[in-house]
């Protein structure tokens, strides 16, 4: 929706091209219904719902920026960091330098299946193949949804996936991620602008003197997992280093964590704002 103060705006939402659970068309509907004139797909490490996505804004009269989340680390610390990036212009490029850590996940969440089968668990690669999505790689909410639909779980994020993901479970293996550094500059390289995602979700607020050096743009404020003094924290550094500020539900459909449907923590995108869409 477009007001007379500007648009109503999610810049972070996910679709079945990576770990959300609707398609972006189906997205995109959902975002037109909850009164939203702006959205911005933003799949992990992948480009590929966009020109999908853009027929869909097209048809439903609805702004679409182009996106996508770099799943990053810090050599230094170990750490996620998740970087957002806008506006690509050279898409194919990204696609290319990030397809080896697609495939890194993908072959670790096999493993992971590998080692259910192996405790007992009733799901095998051949299971969980008809639950992954457009873009081809295997996601653990996706592997839950298996468990889901065969009774060992009552939602994505019901205790069982902690147990088996997180804190040393069985199924907790690891993929490769792309140095946080080089995931800006390929951003950068690629015309696009990069935006710090979620800064406290990883801690990552330490990061801003290099990521900034290294050209990153903006930083988001509005996020499930931004409390109000987090938002303020997140304003202040954005005014020290120059940032603008971007804000989005993350909804991934079923496989959302939190209850944040699109909308819920976006941001009125207004004339100027460095992502504001072009006529």
């Amino acid at each position: 929706m477009e007001t007379s103060n500007g648009l109503r705006a999610d810049l972070h939402l996910h679709s079945r091209w990576s770990d959300g659970s609707l398609s972006a068309p189906a997205l995109l509907e959902l975002a037109k219904r909850l009164g939203l004139g702006c959205v911005a797909l933003t799949d992990h490490d992948t480009l590929a719902g966009q020109a999908q996505a853009a027929a869909a804004a097209q048809d439903l009269g609805i702004h679409l920026i182009a996106g996508l989340e770099i799943s990053a680390f810090d050599p230094d610390t170990g750490r996620k960091v998740h970087i957002l990036g806008y506006q690509i212009q050279h898409p194919q490029a990204v696609e290319e330098a990030l397809a080896p850590y697609r495939r890194s996940r993908h072959q670790a969440m096999e493993r992971a299946v590998g080692l259910l089968e192996q405790a007992g668990y009733p799901i095998d690669l051949g299971t969980v193949s008809s639950y992954i999505g457009e873009g081809g790689v295997l996601y653990r909410q996706q592997i839950m949804h298996a468990l889901m639909d065969r009774g060992y779980a009552l939602s994505v994020y019901d205790p069982l996936y902690y147990r088996l993901f997180k804190n040393g479970g069985i199924a907790q293996v690891q993929s490769d991620y792309i140095p946080v550094l080089e995931a800006v500059d390929l951003v950068r390289a690629c015309g696009g602008r990069a935006v710090l995602a979620h800064p406290y979700e990883y801690d990552s607020m330490g990061l801003l003197p290099a990521l900034v050096k290294a050209g990153l743009e903006g930083i988001e404020c509005f996020h499930p997992s931004q409390t109000p003094q987090r938002q303020e924290a997140v304003r202040q550094a954005a005014a020290q280093y120059g940032l603008f500020l971007t804000g989005g539900s993350d909804a991934h459909g079923l496989y959302t964590q939190y209850v944040d449907p699109p909308g819920s923590h976006g941001i009125l995108l207004q004339p100027g704002h460095p992502l504001y869409p072009e006529r």
